[in-house]
């Protein structure tokens, strides 16, 4: 009975840990999903007038490859409205407000020291570190790559379970550009620790240990009596 219950422990453990490392067996991929979308507030100093904001709708997603439309618009207007297709597994790319596609989307799942492609216009850069912003209300873990071309400092965040830009900003002097997540149906609410899926699972089987002991008792007791 005992070896039975163990084996219990042991597998409920296992449970735990496995949704630990749910992202690590998705592999190096978009982590999006179809009907996914994430939206920015755009903001320069110099350049065009008035609040813009820009919404990516995800209407399909295959691994590494992805269907975006792309929506720009004002208060009174829209700007853009386009569908494309992009494989971020390859140089793919197209023209977006402020920066291009592959600065707003990269792949999930990438860590410090990794190489990101962000297009023609900055190439390979390299992940410089880790770390935890917050987004709405809600926490997320993000990785960040920061830089200078032709005399413009630039730093981009991303949200590093799914890969999509969560802030970027791009500085010179007096000038000013910035894309900042204003909305999303990506992240719901806060993350759920995984060593926090341990402790419940370890909680839960220590109960039902208990449980069986308490009855045994009782009955032992009963007999005896």
């Amino acid at each position: 009975m005992r070896g039975v219950e163990a084996g219990m422990i042991i597998l409920m453990l296992l449970f735990a840990m496995s949704l630990a490392n749910v992202s690590a067996l998705t592999g190096l991929s978009f982590g999006g999903k179809s009907g996914d979308w994430i939206e920015y507030e755009l903001q320069e100093a110099f350049g065009a007038s008035g609040v813009q904001w820009e919404r990516m709708e995800f209407l399909n997603v295959a691994e590494t490859t992805v269907t975006v439309r792309v929506t720009v618009y004002t208060a009174s207007r829209t700007e853009m409205n386009e569908t494309e297709v992009i494989d971020l597994k390859s140089r793919d790319d197209f023209s977006m407000i402020l920066f291009t596609a592959r600065v707003y989307f990269v792949l999930g799942g990438l860590g410090t020291g990794d190489s990101v492609y962000l297009g023609q216009g900055f190439g390979n850069r390299t992940i410089a570190g880790e770390t935890t912003r917050t987004y709405g209300g809600v926490d997320r873990r993000v990785i960040y790559a920061n830089f200078t071309e032709q005399d413009n400092n630039y730093i981009f965040y991303w949200d590093k379970q799914t890969g999509v830009l969560t802030e970027g900003e791009m500085t010179s002097g007096n000038a000013f550009r910035a894309a900042l997540v204003s909305g999303t149906n990506m992240w719901a609410g806060p993350e759920f620790p995984w060593w926090l899926w341990i402790i419940v699972a370890t909680v839960i089987a220590l109960g039902v240990l208990f449980s069986r002991k308490s009855i045994v008792k009782k009955r032992t007791l009963a007999f005896v009596a």
